[in-house]
Formats: structure tokens, C-alpha cells, sequence
């Protein structure tokens, strides 16, 4: 489901005005016509279906109007239009520890993960990073750089995503484990995590890892999985992760390139955390 991600809430009219870059979103890119409806993501999360009430090309502004509810309930913070098919938020925050891959692999990387719902990417320094990539990486975490955030919003709006996510400053692997740590763990959040590795040995299966999770505790709060970047994870990177709470985890297919891992392990999370209901652990 296509959403648009306003920047404010509706004034007192229930009015949205629109300009700049989202002016030319709405007209060129989904080339709406006055009366057209539209869902909007409202910058508190709630997803309200709106009209295209105006377009001043001269001024190049847009008005949307609430459609279906009283305006006011919006303004006061009581929420959206109930009835409509909002895309629930899932219950588990899903992080991605990404080893920094070449520029357009990231952006596929990054565009992938929005999509599947993901709410923090922590960009990660590893010894088999390329140290072009890394400074390009570096670069886009700067506020200045906007490239990354326009990625968000455009897979956001794609997607229907209602999950803000939010991508950390690079990290080396010691403060990636740290900010796992003191962010999640410290929190005595019931959590997992797991890291991706390419080969089988001193690995366990995906299902057989987070199964025993689940024997721990019916219901996670967050969930993390690590992915390297082309060349994959050092011997001693994987040594390091999995003593500071990362299971090493090995996939029986194909050779994977970091791009595919990456969209192959958060699937494999979501699914397993979304139908943990109907799966068990088999011994």
C-alpha cells in the first residue's frame, strides 16, 4: 500500500499544506488530480486517508483535507481514522548490524530493509569493509547528507511502512556489540540476536537459535541480525560478536551475496518471529 509521509500535523481545518520536493512528489510522481484520496502517514504514526483538495501551481503548494473524521481528534492527539486498513506496527524492534558493502549495494541494502519493517541499521566497520566504502558510509550518516533519509522516505512511501527507521552513525564492531548492548541488553530487554556466517562450522541452524529464544521467553522485545559485507566476517569478527551475544547462524542454500543475506536474514526473522505460533523446535 502507497502512503504519502506528511512532515505536520493537520491544522485546525484539518489541513495539510504541502511545497518543495513533496509539492512535486504528489504532482509528478503520483500525479494526483484535485479529489483524489490518498493515505497519509501523520508524523504521530497514525495513518489518515486525505484528500487533494487544491494545487496552486504558481505557488507550487498543495492542500490535502482530512477525509471521514472530525479534524479535531487529530489536533488533540486521539488518533486517526479507525476504520481504516492501517499497516500495524509489529511488535518486535528489528535491527540490521550491516558491514558497510559498496554505495549502491548499501542503498539496495538499506531500501530493502525499510521495506521489511526494520527499525535501526547500524552501518558497521569490519576488517573486509573496502576503506572507500567506509568514507563514503561515513559521508552519508552526516546530517548535510540527505541521500540515505530520501531512501527511508521513498521505500516508506512505497511500502506503506509504519516504521520510522533510523540509521545510526558507522560503527566499528566493538561499538556496534556496545550499542547492542547498552541499548537493548542493559535494558533487561527480552531480545536475540544473531549473525549471519558463511560457513557451517561451530554455526547452528536459524530456527534452532531463535527456537531456543523463544524457550527462554514467549515474547521478544527486540531482535538483531548481523550481515557482512562482500568479503563476509572475519574469523576473529565472528569470534568477537558471538562472545557478546550474537549467534553465529548458517543458512543451507546457495552462496549469497551481502545484498541478498541481508533481505534473506530479515525475512527469516520476521517470518519466525511473526508465525512463532505455529512453529516448534525440533530436537
Amino acid at each position: 500500500m502507497r502512503q504519502f509521509l506528511a512532515e505536520v500535523m493537520p491544522d485546525a481545518n484539518g489541513c495539510v499544506f504541502v511545497s518543495g520536493k513533496k509539492f512535486h512528489y504528489l504532482r509528478s510522481v503520483l500525479r494526483l488530480e484535485i479529489g483524489d484520496m490518498i493515505y497519509v502517514r501523520l508524523p504521530n504514526g497514525a495513518l489518515q486517508q486525505m484528500t487533494l483538495a487544491k494545487f496552486d501551481a504558481s505557488s507550487k503548494i498543495a492542500e490535502l483535507t482530512v477525509a471521514g473524521e472530525d479534524s479535531s481528534n487529530l489536533v488533540t492527539g486521539d488518533g486517526g481514522n479507525k476504520a481504516l486498513p492501517v499497516s500495524h506496527k509489529s511488535e518486535v524492534n528489528l535491527w540490521l548490524f550491516q558491514f558497510i558493502a559498496k554505495p549502491p549495494k548499501m542503498e539496495l541494502i538499506i531500501r530493502q530493509a525499510v521495506e521489511c519493517g526494520v527499525s535501526v541499521i547500524v552501518p558497521v566497520e569490519g576488517e573486509f569493509c573496502q576503506s572507500g566504502c567506509i568514507e563514503s558510509a561515513r559521508k552519508r550518516c552526516l546530517p548535510s547528507d540527505a541521500r540515505w533519509q530520501r531512501i527511508i522516505t521513498e521505500a516508506r512511501e512505497q511500502s506503506g511502512s509504519p516504521v520510522d527507521t533510523e540509521i545510526l552513525p558507522c560503527a566499528s564492531v566493538t561499538e556496534a556489540c556496545r550499542i547492542w548492548k547498552n541499548q537493548v541488553c542493559s535494558n533487561e530487554k527480552e531480545s536475540f540476536s544473531a549473525v549471519l556466517y558463511e560457513q557451517s562450522a561451530k554455526t547452528v541452524l536459524f530456527h534452532e537459535a531463535i527456537g531456543g529464544a523463544f524457550q527462554k521467553t514467549p515474547r521478544l522485545s527486540y531482535a538483531a541480525v548481523m550481515v557482512g559485507a562482500e568479503g563476509g566476517i572475519s574469523p576473529s569478527e565472528l569470534n568477537f560478536v558471538s562472545q557478546h551475544g550474537f549467534m553465529p547462524v548458517h543458512f543451507n542454500t546457495n552462496i549469497l551475496r551481502c545484498e541478498t543475506a541481508s533481505l534473506y536474514g530479515m525475512a527469516v526473522l520476521q517470518n519466525a518471529i511473526t508465525e512463532s505460533a505455529v512453529w516448534q523446535l525440533k530436537k
